[in-house]
């Protein structure tokens, strides 16, 4: 266990919380799957783990191979974003998680083929035909990069009852405080008829940005984009592909909380609603054209900015 991870199990207990995990698919020349045999479970799974504070996705992915493997890994494309309640584990030891996992195909870049003897008991290169038994959730993965769709899989939305003791990051806030955490969420890129891109006005900062929010334990990420939006902008939305995804910096919010979000973006279309802004997390609510950039730029900060150029990038190619 982490640093970072043991922290967070010191204040929480072992009961079940959201954790952002990445998880890497690394192929050989001959297109084998590299898998490793599990110390916990003692099942074979993918190389992957815990995204610590400060780390991007990939970058957690890469970390992983290396520690666990001894191999060097380069990303190829991002696979995916696991978040279903179907994949939630419960560890040996008794800690229980809902995994938010981004998966990342990757090519072999270098180093020696190692288990590191804590982690990981064996490893192996395995043929698509012959893949070895494996937990649920590396079955999907394998299954859909195997499946050779060109865009990253993501659950779609659904949420279930949860009776985690910290269902949410503001349960979460009320034993941790301001202290910096964690967290997966989703942002939206929402589309209007006229091609024009929805944004609101921050109630906390006061800045213009795209709807988003933290997910709650027992839903998708893919319904955490709908109910952010539904609750900020009076929008009902369908989440229709993963444009972009995130993490690795940090965000101090005005109230102190200190919070490293690892995410994504949908690109989404509106099924129905009134548009008005909800006067606590929204203050004001509009949609934008390209050409309105310029204006929103002084009110914002500049990764949302890129964020909103990547929404009309993806909406134009769509």
């Amino acid at each position: 266990m982490t640093g970072y991870l043991a922290w967070l199990r010191a204040h929480l207990g072992p009961g079940l919380i959201p954790l952002a995990y990445a998880t890497a698919l690394v192929r050989d020349a001959a297109g084998r799957i590299l898998f490793e045999k599990r110390s916990d479970f003692e099942w074979w799974g993918l190389p992957g783990g815990v995204i610590e504070p400060g780390e991007s996705p990939a970058a957690c992915a890469v970390r992983e191979v290396r520690e666990e493997t001894g191999l060097d890994a380069a990303v190829a494309r991002f696979s995916g974003v696991y978040s279903s309640p179907r994949y939630d584990v419960l560890y040996p030891n008794g800690d229980c998680a809902q995994q938010v996992t981004f998966c990342y195909e990757c090519t072999l870049a270098g180093g020696e083929l190692k288990p590191d003897g804590e982690e990981v008991l064996d490893l192996g290169f395995f043929p698509a035909h012959g893949l070895p038994p494996s937990a649920v959730w590396y079955s999907d993965m394998t299954a859909h990069a195997l499946g050779g769709s060109a865009l990253p899989y993501f659950d779609p939305p659904a949420a279930v009852l949860s009776a985690a003791r910290f269902p949410t990051l503001m349960a979460v806030r009320r034993v941790i405080g301001h202290a910096a955490i964690v967290w997966p969420g989703m942002s939206a890129a929402v589309f209007d008829d006229a091609g024009r891109l929805l944004v609101h006005r921050r109630g906390d900062s006061g800045l213009w940005a795209l709807p988003a929010g933290a997910l709650d334990a027992g839903e998708t990420l893919a319904h955490t984009a709908v109910r952010e939006v539904r609750e900020e902008t009076g929008l009902a939305v369908e989440p229709l592909r993963v444009i972009d995804h995130y993490g690795g910096y940090e965000i101090v919010y005005p109230n102190g909380d200190r919070l490293y979000p690892v995410g994504g973006l949908f690109l989404c279309r509106v099924l129905s609603g009134e548009l008005r802004a909800d006067g606590r997390e929204s203050l004001e609510v509009r949609f934008i054209s390209a050409g309105d950039l310029p204006a929103l730029a002084p009110d914002t900060v500049p990764r949302m900015i890129s964020r909103i150029e990547s929404a009309f990038a993806a909406y134009s190619t769509r």
